[in-house]
Order: C-alpha cells, then structure tokens, then sequence
C-alpha cells in the first residue's frame, strides 16, 4: 500500500485534466482564466452587455460537487455537508 507521502512525491502536473475558470470581477466584467505551461492566460469573455452588480457577485446556486482524493479522503463544500442526499451518495452518513 503507498503511502500518502509517496503518492504526492511521484505527482506529475502532465496529469492533470485542463481546466478554465471563469472569474467574474466586482465591477461585472468577466474573465476566462486557463493554465498554458507555467502561465495563466486571461482573456475576456464576450458578452452582450455586462451588468453592474454593486462590488459583489451574488452565488445562490448549491455547490453540491464532492472530489474523492482517497476513497477515505472527500473534498467538498459546506453545501455538500448540509445536503442529506449527497452526503448518502458518498456513504458519508
């Protein structure tokens, strides 16, 4: 059995899945953010017409989303701990 230690030391970043994150700033506008090699690479989105939001971006969506790093190890949000049927999915409760 490997050990945490050994598994984190044989970690290779040429593994990983590419990912983009869409970052909406206070004033409204956003930006899809993507690592290419060692930079990040930031480019607007095309939008219509970007809506003032008043120095905060409001998220009322459930983040229900649940990583299993280990079988015995989970990483998720306080929404997936309050959420009964998600906690059942992972054998949690």
């Amino acid at each position: 059995m490997h050990s945490l230690t050994q598994e984190i030391r044989s970690f290779s970043r040429a593994n990983l899945r590419k990912q983009r994150t869409r970052v909406t700033t206070l004033t409204g506008r956003r930006i899809i953010e993507t690592w290419r090699g060692a930079c990040l690479h930031m480019e607007e989105e095309e939008e219509e017409e970007a809506v003032p939001c008043g120095g905060f971006v409001q998220d009322l969506s459930a983040d229900l989303q649940v990583g299993v790093v280990k079988p015995w190890l989970l990483l998720g949000s306080q929404d997936a701990a309050h959420d009964l049927e998600t906690m059942r999915k992972h054998k949690v409760t």
